[in-house]
Formats: structure tokens, C-alpha cells, sequence
């Protein structure tokens, strides 16, 4: 398991999910993806209430819908799972949290539900976290954000 600190985006702020859903391969976009713990500056879709604990939807409608609209999640957890998991099963466990959780900066890089695959973690508006069980995923955000990443163990070492 791999992970990355990024500092700053292209677009100019870090909370911007368009941007980095524009970056996954299609293979993670179709699997299902949880949204917990999330806020956002806006909330111009019905797929993404303010008023839910969590959002579950396919990555491709996540991507086309985030890309109609500049939201800034400022705080969220985007975790996807594989195919053969149900909505069932993940809420079988507590939905997965940034705020508070202090195993995000552990040495021990772990993504926070046990049956998800990537997990991206929009903390405060300040900082996005990324790991997956892909190293190729957390390879090409090393070389997209290359000057504003850092590895997530090491950071969590120091």
C-alpha cells in the first residue's frame, strides 16, 4: 500500500475532485465509489445532498457530474471498491472519516475501509491524500505533482 501527500493542483485549490478524478484510469472510474464525511462549498446536485452521511455512485456519473461544476469539497473521503462489492457490505463498517481520524498520519499507510481499493481524502481544503492498492495509480500522481507530493509514509515519519 502506497499513499501521497499533495500541497497544491494545477487548478489553483485543493479540493477541486474534478481535477484528480480527471486523472484515474477508466478501470477505477467504473467501480462504485463512497463519498462520507464530506463538505462542500456548494451542493448543486440532488447525486450529492448536504443532508447524507454518504454518497454511493459509479465513478464515471461522479466524474461527468464533478466536471459540470466547480465544488470544493473541503473535507471528504472518496473510497472506491471492487465490482463484486454491494453497498451492503460496505456499510456493514462505520463510514470511513478525515476528521478526527488519526490514522491518517500513522507510518502504517492504510486505506481507511478494509474492502476499499483507492481512497482520496480532501483534508480541510488544505491537503488531498491518495492511496491505492495500485501502484500505478500513486506513480502517476508522483509524476503529475511531482514538486507539491510527498510519499505519505515519509511524511507521517517526520
Amino acid at each position: 500500500m502506497k499513499g501521497l501527500i499533495i500541497s497544491e493542483l494545477k487548478s489553483g485549490y485543493i479540493a477541486n475532485m474534478a481535477e484528480i478524478f480527471a486523472i484515474l484510469p477508466q478501470e477505477e472510474l467504473e467501480k462504485m465509489w463512497l463519498i462520507s464525511n464530506y463538505e462542500c462549498n456548494v451542493y448543486p446536485f440532488e447525486q450529492i445532498p448536504i443532508d447524507k452521511d454518504y454518497v454511493w455512485i459509479k465513478g464515471t456519473e461522479l466524474k461527468e457530474l464533478i466536471s459540470k461544476e466547480e465544488i470544493m469539497f473541503i473535507w471528504g473521503v472518496f473510497t472506491s471498491f471492487p465490482k463484486n462489492v454491494s453497498l451492503e457490505k460496505v456499510l456493514a463498517s462505520s463510514l470511513p472519516i478525515a476528521d478526527g481520524n488519526k490514522t491518517l498520519w500513522s507510518p502504517n499507510i492504510e486505506i481507511i475501509h478494509r474492502l476499499g481499493d483507492t481512497e482520496i481524502i480532501s483534508w480541510d481544503g488544505t491537503a488531498l491524500l491518495v492511496k491505492s492498492k495500485s501502484k500505478n495509480i500513486i506513480d502517476k500522481f508522483s509524476e503529475i505533482y511531482i514538486s507539491v507530493s510527498k510519499d505519505l509514509e515519509e511524511y507521517n515519519l517526520s
